[in-house]
């Protein structure tokens, strides 16, 4: 063999222990980078050199540097991550909803037994006037922690909307980040030489992204079929938000009704396209729209019928006695009225204003219809003259509805133009009621204490008041099991929410430590290594030295 052969041996060993260490330092210095995966060098043996006496090796030869990946694993991170930050977005708004109901002496519960107390008091004394204030009083001290609780509810809501508009900016930063990197990999899929780095980079970002919003990833392929190192990132089912170098916008529309409620659009060449709310359920954006598409609804309608049916039952009561004047008495308590959404997209006319008009009425003295539900109005598929209504909250449908009809206590009527196949209006017959609770009247003579036939004196009212607070006018119950129902129910819905965010987040811990302890750097293990390689480099440098020495020994010969 050749002195020059053996020179190149050493050198090329040497170049493979100075890549070794290189690489180690590398690990050693990004372990602690979120998303960095350790980097190895892979080396490869050099075809021997053929001679009399057999083949003799030419040493070694660095082949490429691999990141370690594991592409299972690294899907089930995202897929984990993401559903853990949906229910720990959902459980930390579910836990301030909760909050926004007073306990004990602070609750409606209290608040309602106290004015009823107040109604046995004015029994035995009905012309006491003062007695007639501290009834008054009790009323707005009811109403008006309604109206607190209701306020609570939509602050939580504003807060909600908020955060999905800010949730959405973030997702568009982390697309543009992840499309101005697919640019920079594009046409390196099929190389032998990976860019590690900004794989990894890469990765991180969707990571990040997926704690957003949840999305499928797809390798993108080029004409021959082959992997060309950009990404394609998917939401929803199919809208695309990143196509190689090419982002589409995630945005937010806030439809104009009341309350106003957030779903997710992607614009794609000038045209926004809505996306379906129940298809995005993971990431903080999943938690968001699920607690505003169900929670919140759900809370609104349950505290706006408690306080209409109250305010029916105490009102029809009310109205079957007389005031210390003699005169019929009319509406003690006096709550929100019911309301009618219309969706954005039904057929509008020359003023923009939807063409088919909806209006609802709750019917006085039939409260205790009243269900805690919100219902969907559209036109009946079976019979496109009449309509049909379904209540959100079982699912039960009511086709053949005509205007005038009256369902759960309350009055749909209908006019305007024939409405359009696919016109939708939400009905809201209890939600705003708790928000906009008041007393109705502020002269204490006008409470109707007496019986309609005493002409102003007595007390048959007032005891008939008082004991309405055993009516079972909420959905078959007492005010106070219905309030504790209520309560018990969110108290409930809380402890799961808890309990789906401690298992999603344990899952996605326990998948996060599986990968790193595959891919993560280990810095005792790369210290180790270090050493090692560094020997191998001193070793190479010692036969290029002996090699050179031969080499000296021969030029002396031959001189």
């Amino acid at each position: 063999m050749s002195t020059s052969i053996l020179m190149n041996m050493s050198v090329q060993a040497m170049f493979a222990a100075q890549a070794q260490i290189a690489t180690a330092g590398h690990n050693i210095v990004n372990a602690s980078v979120k998303g960095y995966s350790r980097q190895e060098v892979k080396l490869g043996t050099v075809a021997g050199h053929e001679t009399s006496a057999g083949y003799i090796g030419r040493g070694v030869s660095v082949q490429t540097i691999e990141r370690s990946h594991n592409t299972f694993l690294g899907g089930q991170v995202i897929q984990t991550q993401s559903q853990a930050a949906a229910d720990s977005t959902r459980f930390g708004l579910l836990e301030q909803l909760e909050s926004a109901y007073g306990m004990g002496e602070e609750g409606l519960g209290q608040a309602t037994a106290d004015l009823y107390a107040s109604f046995s008091d004015l029994s035995s004394a009905p012309k006491d006037e003062s007695v007639r204030e501290v009834v008054l009083g009790k009323v707005q001290e009811l109403t008006s922690r309604f109206r607190s609780t209701g306020d609570q509810i939509e602050q939580l809501h504003e807060s909600t909307l908020s955060e999905i508009e800010d949730q959405v900016s973030l997702v568009n930063g982390l697309t543009a980040k992840i499309a101005t990197l697919n640019s920079k990999l594009a046409g390196t899929g099929a190389q032998a030489n990976q860019p590690n780095d900004l794989l990894d980079q890469r990765d991180q970002l969707i990571k990040e992204l997926s704690q957003h919003i949840d999305v499928s990833r797809v390798e993108t392929r080029g004409a021959d079929g082959k992997p060309d190192g950009t990404v394609s990132l998917f939401v929803a089912g199919g809208q695309a938000l990143v196509l190689g170098s090419e982002t589409r916008e995630l945005g937010v529309r806030i439809s104009q009704g009341s309350p106003q409620v957030a779903s997710l659009e992607v614009e794609a060449s000038g045209t926004k396209r809505p996306l379906d709310s129940a298809s995005v359920t993971g990431g903080s954006l999943g938690g968001l729209l699920r607690f505003q598409n169900e929670d919140l609804p759900e809370a609104r309608s349950q505290l706006g019928m408690l306080a209409a049916v109250l305010a029916d039952t105490i009102n029809t009561q009310h109205a079957q006695g007389t005031d210390l004047d003699g005169r019929t008495g009319g509406d003690l308590l006096s709550v929100g009225e019911a309301t009618v959404r219309p969706s954005d997209r039904n057929a509008r006319d020359a003023f923009g204003q939807p063409a088919t008009s909806v209006q609802i009425t709750r019917v006085a003295g039939q409260g205790s219809a009243l269900r805690a539900s919100d219902y969907e109005l559209r036109t009946d598929p079976s019979d496109p003259s009449a309509y049909q209504v379904t209540r959100t909250s079982d699912g039960t449908v009511f086709s053949g509805v005509a205007s005038g009809a009256t369902i759960d206590g309350f009055r749909i009527d209908i006019s305007g133009a024939a409405m359009a196949s696919g016109d939708r209006f939400t009905l809201q017959p209890v939600s705003q009621a708790a928000q906009n609770a008041r007393s109705a009247i502020t002269d204490g003579r006008r409470i109707a204490a007496a019986g309609a036939s005493s002409a102003g004196s007595g007390n048959a009212n007032a005891l008939q008041l008082q004991a309405l607070t055993t009516a079972k006018t909420f959905e078959g119950r007492s005010f106070t099991d219905a309030h504790s129902r209520m309560v018990a129910d969110l108290g409930v819905k809380v402890q799961r929410a808890e309990s789906e965010s401690d298992a999603s987040t344990k899952v996605a811990d326990r998948v996060t430590e599986q990968i790193s302890s595959e891919t993560g750097v280990n810095l005792e293990e790369e210290a180790a290594r270090l050493i090692q390689f560094q020997q191998n480099y001193q070793v190479a440098a010692k036969v290029l030295t002996t090699t050179q020495k031969i080499f000296d020994t021969i030029l002396s010969i031959m001189n």
